[in-house]
């Protein structure tokens, strides 16, 4: 027993040594900079194991004792905090928005003025990496048919695989009380003809008269929309949205895009940026939207935006410009804005709502797991 004591008594000796040498150069530079007086207290820096013998020999007995754990503790330690787990089961989101300008695909949807929106989704979290939705968002909007709003319905489901992502699943877009229909020869336009003003006969397909929309333009699209995470900073996705019945003029249509996202870290920083092309067909011939024997095409464009946001909390900032390779007229058979229709004159077949154009956005987004709580009773 007098042994071990022993060989454990210069175990420790010999451990504190190096740690007193290693502490020796800090502590004479805190003592120098407290203005120590070395002569007064008869310190001899050239002895100083001799005066600290016991100050590392307690210094190394902890080493000692604590440096073991320690060290098993740092080995196994995780590089990173693991991300926590999603909420299994039933969750919900919901959030609200200003912008300065409502567009959509390269077309303002708000006539070029402030909009608001504002969304719902309910979420079923089947697995971590599969998750199901439903989503209401209400958009106010400024369409040629002055619909009391624009009410989007949405069901899908999230795939998550390690870094890649999707998103399938389908919208209906529905346009209520709708309220107003131009009808034009080219010459003069009517809004809202009764019988005596605009004879059954002189509507198209039998007269000249032709409706520039439909009465209700909601119609429903399929989408899907992959990603994925190149690093833990910047995501690449693309966007895929099919429909058989385009704002109900009755042909198909197809918009497909890429897009990117950079984040800078954890400062609330993020630029993002998409590119994407909107495929459209024809209008039948023989219809109240075309009287001609031929079908009429309703031109394709390409169209884009790139932006800044930062996001604070639940609150998100997003500056964007963006636009649409469509001219005034082509921009007015794509929207039908009915500026191009001024009634009792002749239309311009004209159209602002596809300019490139600045755009600012705030918006605020809660997940109800993460960022609401209830008072316990």
């Amino acid at each position: 027993m007098a042994i071990g004591q022993q060989l454990q008594s210069n175990n420790v000796k010999r451990a504190a040594l190096p740690i007193f040498w290693a502490a020796c150069p800090t502590l004479l530079l805190a003592m120098s900079w407290l203005n120590y007086d070395f002569r007064k207290h008869q310190i001899s820096l050239t002895e100083p194991f001799m005066k600290f013998k016991s100050l590392a020999l307690a210094l190394a007995a902890a080493t000692a004792l604590s440096g073991a754990a320690r060290a098993a503790d740092l080995a196994a330690a995780p590089a990173a905090a693991p991300a926590p787990a999603p909420v299994l089961g039933f969750d919900y989101a919901f959030g609200m928005a200003l912008m300065s300008d409502y567009v959509f695909r390269g077309v303002s949807q708000s006539d070029r003025k402030p909009s608001a929106t504002a969304y719902g989704e309910l979420r079923y979290n089947a697995t971590p990496d599969v998750q199901f939705y439903a989503k209401t968002q209400v958009w106010k909007v400024n369409q040629p048919q002055a619909p009391a709003a624009e009410v989007d319905l949405l069901g899908g489901v999230r795939l998550t695989f390690g870094d890649f992502s999707a998103d399938i699943g389908g919208i209906y877009y529905l346009y209520p009380d709708n309220k107003n229909q131009y009808w034009t020869n080219g010459a003069t336009t009517f809004l809202n003809p009764d019988f005596i003003t605009l004879p059954g006969g002189a509507r198209c397909p039998i007269g000249p008269f032709c409706a520039t929309t439909p009465k209700d333009s909601s119609y429903f699209e399929a989408y899907v929309m992959p990603s994925y995470n190149i690093t833990s900073a910047l995501n690449v996705g693309a966007n895929f949205y099919y429909s058989n019945n385009w704002l109900n003029f009755g042909f198909d249509s197809l918009y497909s895009s890429a897009k990117a996202k950079y984040t800078f870290g954890e400062t609330g920083f993020s630029v993002s940026g998409e590119l994407g092309y909107m495929k459209l067909g024809s209008l039948k011939a023989g219809t109240e939207l075309n009287a001609g024997p031929f079908p009429f095409k309703i031109p394709s464009y390409t169209t884009w935006n790139i932006g800044a946001s930062y996001a604070w909390n639940q609150v998100t900032l997003d500056l964007r410009y963006s636009g649409a390779t469509l001219s005034k007229n082509a921009c007015y058979l794509v929207s039908a804005d009915p500026s191009g229709n001024r009634p009792f004159q002749a239309p311009s077949a004209q159209s602002n709502w596809c300019g490139n154009r600045f755009m600012a956005t705030l918006s605020v987004d809660f997940v109800g797991s993460k960022d609401v709580t209830f008072p316990k009773w």
